[in-house]
């Protein structure tokens, strides 16, 4: 126990954002020299055909494996990466990843001990994202940097990051219905108008009109006809556990029965001003956007369990089957794919039965639970996170 305090003590949040730092560029390199970087090329090399203006979409084995199923204007943003060296590449691809989640992490946070304690929670999640060079990472930065500016009365900035975002993903984009709990919705409506014309144009600079409307009409046809994924999410858990047949009616069904209990609690409209109100509501999103997700996957879960650590670090009171919680989240959710757990585990246990969503689905309930009854600031039965004198400091101190 002396050795913990002691490892808690030394990792400050400085310590913590730059191990985040070296630890998944570290990781970057370490899959260029093994060779197993085709998502990076599949974000950087759409650019390709751009240039030739040719579809982005469909099969280009002479570029990279599997489909491109992105946006124009992000194989647009992504062109300084299509003409670095491919190690240097996934290096900065890594880098700017971790670098714009911790950004979102501590503009939304603020707090040094709320802070600390998400990048504590999320580190292993983020990194299987940054393991496999996903975006996911990313997202989660640029919707955290989006709600924060909602929060400060900056509708102009928060509109580009959520935009932004849905031109990367598009669920990604879903945050921003958030927008309601806050101050100048009709200002930040008209924001929105202007950046998504603004950055849906971009790619204008390197092809004609007729064949940009082309490419867009591609990408909706990709978005609406996309597979059913791992469903590693509520309709797999209903698959494995329950038999229910693996269709898009089925996965409709589920999805409509996530998203109203989702939205329910906005009714509440005279809640919308309280900040737990709107944390409770963000950590909900996070979780219901992968949960309910039908191409949900292992590297997409660094939304959930981030919306996992922000129901964490902003309850007021914390119940005795809460730090249960929490430990079967990280556990369960963040390691158990990775080799902590025998390969006949994880394979012929946990990813048959979707073990990696009942955590998080667990949190779910709880925060939408609490979102319908307000927690008061009670003397809690457990004792909220511990404090010590450097963790009281504001993060503008560091």
């Amino acid at each position: 126990m002396t050795l913990l305090y002691r490892v808690s003590a030394w990792l400050t949040l400085r310590r913590l954002m730059s191990l985040f730092l070296v630890v998944f560029c570290g990781v970057a390199l370490q899959k260029y020299a093994l060779g197993s970087y085709n998502n990076y090329l599949m974000f950087a090399r759409p650019f390709h055909n751009l240039l030739l203006d040719r579809t982005l979409y469909g099969l280009h084995p002479d570029l990279y494996a599997d489909s491109y199923k992105y946006s124009p204007t992000f194989a647009w943003l992504m062109a300084p990466f299509y003409y670095l060296p491919i190690w240097l590449g996934v290096l900065l691809w890594n880098g700017l990843n971790t670098v714009v989640l911790l950004y979102g992490v501590w503009s939304y946070g603020k707090d040094y001990r709320a802070v600390r304690m998400t990048l504590l929670i999320v580190f292993a999640e983020a990194l299987i994202t940054a393991q496999n060079m996903q975006s996911n990472n990313l997202i989660v930065g640029v919707i955290l940097l989006g709600l924060a500016d909602l929060r400060d009365k900056r509708p102009d900035r928060a509109a580009f990051w959520l935009v932004l975002c849905g031109f990367i993903k598009f669920y990604g984009g879903a945050a921003a219905i958030l927008f309601l709990l806050y101050p100048h919705r009709g200002r930040f409506v008209v924001a929105c108008i202007g950046w998504t014309v603004l950055l849906a144009s971009l790619p204008l600079t390197l092809i004609p009109l007729s064949n940009l409307v082309a490419n867009y009409q591609a990408w909706f046809e990709v978005i609406i006809g996309s597979k059913l994924g791992l469903l590693v999410s509520v309709p797999g858990i209903c698959e494995a556990w329950f038999g229910m047949a693996k269709t898009d009616a089925n996965l409709r069904m589920v999805e409509l029965v996530g998203l109203l209990v989702f939205l329910a609690p906005l009714v509440q409209i005279s809640r919308w001003k309280q900040p737990l109100y709107r944390q409770q509501m963000v950590a909900s999103f996070l979780l219901f956007v992968i949960l309910f997700n039908k191409m949900a996957e292992s590297p997409t879960y660094i939304l959930a369990v981030t919306g996992v650590a922000i129901w964490w670090c902003n309850r007021p009171v914390h119940r005795l089957m809460d730090p249960w919680l929490l430990g079967l989240v990280i556990v369960f959710t963040s390691l158990s794919p990775t080799d902590l757990f025998p390969p006949s585990v994880r394979e012929g246990f946990f990813q048959p039965n979707n073990i990696k969503a009942v955590p998080c689905l667990l949190v779910w309930l709880r925060v939408v639970g609490d979102l319908w009854n307000p927690l008061r600031k009670a003397a809690p039965i457990i004792p909220t996170l511990a404090t010590n004198q450097v963790e009281e400091t504001r993060l503008q101190d560091l």
